[in-house]
């Protein structure tokens, strides 16, 4: 993908019926003057040529970041974003590093696909903006940043979501609790308490699901292990005894568990329908609490189903 972009470039550097500067300052002004044209194509080309070659150190400066701002407005998140690192990088006190410190960002979030994918990008926007904000407290984007810190966190939310929902599925209901409530506590500013709520007071309500299919395969165990016991080895004959203990112990911990926990369900999803009785989630509360089933995955939501660019284009 990058060679094409790199060729079609090239093509429209050649179509122009220009030639190509061939020294690394003609490179460079040329590059300028097409970034001001608006020819980002043509402008990240010759940039990028004239890097690979030797100039002043304050045309490398300007050329870095005026490639960096070519990639990033011709919708090359990648590259863009390779370019703002290595700038921020070299050029810690540039005046432009906190546009390329937002724009970063920017890139970050652009290069993130949602929820249920790696949320590496995301981790790395809401780091980004975090530290925007904190340096450039009085920049106006800050209140920008700090709606795109919202975006991050709200991915990375709701990618916990969908874990949790994969225990959901898997009838792994204790699991989910811890997730759910961890996600409860880390990001009760981006997530919906009756969602939350809901979502915890039904991985309770439907533990002894869990508690069953544990049962059935301790069972399943203790008959094995009681088959043992008319060993002629008398050693074989003591471990049996002592794993039957145990596995005798775990049906008992897996059945006081049940009926704890559905008792403790029943408990938060009827505060659930009380506290939201218009939500959807009030609404299900009920209806479980009522006998109807409701073991369906929780759908994630996606705050960057598509390009956030539109969003932030009369920002920058």
């Amino acid at each position: 993908m990058k060679r094409l972009m790199a060729a079609v470039s090239l093509v429209l550097v050649v179509a122009s019926c220009e030639k190509i500067p061939r020294t690394a300052q003609e490179q460079y002004r040329k590059g300028i003057e097409a970034a001001v044209e608006g020819d980002w194509g043509k402008s990240s080309f010759l940039l990028k040529k004239a890097l690979e070659g030797e100039l002043p150190p304050k045309e490398q400066e300007i050329a870095k970041i005026t490639l960096a701002d070519a990639y990033f407005n011709n919708g090359d998140y990648e590259d863009a974003a390779l370019n703002y690192e290595e700038f921020l990088e070299l050029y810690p006190a540039s005046p432009r590093a906190k546009d390329a410190l937002f724009r970063l960002g920017v890139c970050y979030l652009n290069l993130t696909k949602g929820p249920e994918w790696d949320v590496t990008f995301a981790k790395r926007a809401y780091k980004n903006f975090e530290e925007f904000v904190k340096r450039y407290p009085n920049d106006p984007r800050v209140e920008k940043a700090k709606e795109y810190i919202k975006i991050a966190r709200k991915i990375l939310a709701e990618h916990e979501v969908y874990i949790a929902g994969t225990y959901d599925m898997l009838r792994k209901f204790t699991a989910s609790i811890h997730r759910y409530k961890d996600i409860e506590k880390k990001y009760s500013d981006v997530e919906s308490p009756d969602r939350l709520q809901y979502l915890i007071g039904r991985a309770y309500y439907y533990t002894p699901i869990q508690s069953k299919e544990e049962i059935d395969r301790l069972k399943r165990k203790l008959s094995k292990e009681k088959e043992k016991l008319h060993s002629k080895d008398p050693e074989e004959r003591k471990v049996a005894e002592n794993r039957i203990t145990l596995i005798e112990s775990d049906i008992k911990k897996w059945k006081e568990i049940a009926e704890e926990n559905r008792e403790k369900g029943k408990e938060i999803l009827s505060q659930v329908a009380q506290k939201y009785p218009n939500s959807p989630y009030g609404k299900k509360a009920r209806e479980i609490l009522r006998g109807v089933k409701h073991l369906e995955v929780e759908p994630v939501i996606n705050p960057i189903k598509h390009s956030i660019w539109w969003k932030i284009k009369e920002t920058l």
